[in-house]
């Protein structure tokens, strides 16, 4: 049973199965954390949320041309059903190994590049166009309207928010190609898969202000990481470095979404301010931005500081 449940740990799958909305095992699971199994699109004011309206300088018929009054119903109704996908998402990856046990791994070269390649396109193209505004809000209108106040639903940030919802879920055939390839499966990396998927979509149900930021920051983080494993998929060697520096930008990233975090909850908590986001989704924030922080540590130090010591001892111990 440990085997199989490798390396997603049993707790881990048995707190998103407790949390689904399916399950009456836990039924005040969603009010541990504040209330994350929403009623109204917006938690602070059903009716008139705090919003920051910008102006794009160009708007594509892509970012304008999509009938935004089915957007908020849709994470409001469904945004639970991420939890399903990540239940699913784990047996299909396990049956997935048990399918390539005792066979060879696959190239798929091709496949990779072009998966990796899109990707890094669509990170890049994503943060060109959600930093104009996140640019405008910080520094125009200030830090704390950038966390507190949320798209209007008929903006381009909100409909970028909606494509950056829907690539957390294409994301997983991230998972689909280690499997295939016969590459190490870290907990690290099937967890964050599957919290950042279902938090993106709670979060868009809210409609919170500090979703700027959070976009903004993993469009920036995923356009240097897809890039790199677009290069790494044509077989040119990345020199080391590169990839040590990618990670620490995924780890400030997670120092910043810590920081937004108990920003926000002070704004909340000590100031008159009307902050968009409830503090369920709050605390979830928090919970999942530390996580995210210690294993991005603890991976940075086994893999680029213990690691390279290691080997070079070991090295050393060979000459000798």
């Amino acid at each position: 049973m440990d085997r199989f449940l490798k390396p997603f740990n049993r707790s881990g799958l048995l707190i998103a199965i407790l949390l689904s909305p399916q399950f009456s095992l836990f039924p005040s699971a969603f009010e541990m954390l504040g209330g994350l199994d929403l009623t109204p699109a917006y938690l602070n004011d059903s009716n008139n949320p705090p919003r920051l309206y910008y102006r794009y300088r160009v708007e594509f018929f892509f970012e304008r041309d999509i009938d935004h009054t089915w957007i908020t119903p849709l994470f409001r109704d469904y945004w639970w059903h991420t939890v399903t996908i990540s239940v699913v998402y784990f047996f299909v990856v396990k049956a997935l190994q048990l399918l390539m046990r005792g066979r060879k791994p696959l190239e798929l070269r091709p496949v990779l590049f072009a998966w990796n390649g899109a990707l890094a396109v669509f990170s890049i193209v994503g943060f060109i166009r959600t930093s104009e505004e996140f640019f405008h809000a910080v520094f125009d209108e200030g830090l704390v309207h950038s966390v507190c106040r949320c798209f209007p639903p008929d903006s381009v940030g909100a409909h970028w928010y909606l494509f950056f919802a829907f690539s957390k879920i294409a994301e997983l055939g991230d998972t689909v190609f280690l499997v295939l390839r016969k590459r190490p499966l870290t907990f690290l990396h099937c967890y964050h898969h599957m919290s950042v998927m279902i938090y993106t979509f709670h979060s868009g149900a809210e409609h919170i202000g500090a979703g700027r930021w959070f976009i903004v920051m993993n469009f920036l983080a995923h356009s240097l990481m897809y890039t790199y494993f677009a290069i790494a998929a044509l077989g040119i060697r990345v020199n080391r470095a590169v990839a040590a520096c990618v990670t620490l930008v995924q780890i400030s990233q997670m120092v910043v979404g810590v920081a937004i975090s108990v920003s926000v909850y002070f704004i909340k908590t000590r100031t008159d301010h009307k902050c968009q986001q409830s503090f369920g989704n709050l605390n979830l924030a928090f919970l999942i931005y530390a996580s995210y922080l210690i294993l991005f540590v603890r991976f940075f130090i086994r893999a680029y500081i213990s690691g390279p010591k290691k080997s070079t001892v070991a090295q050393k111990k060979k000459t000798n």
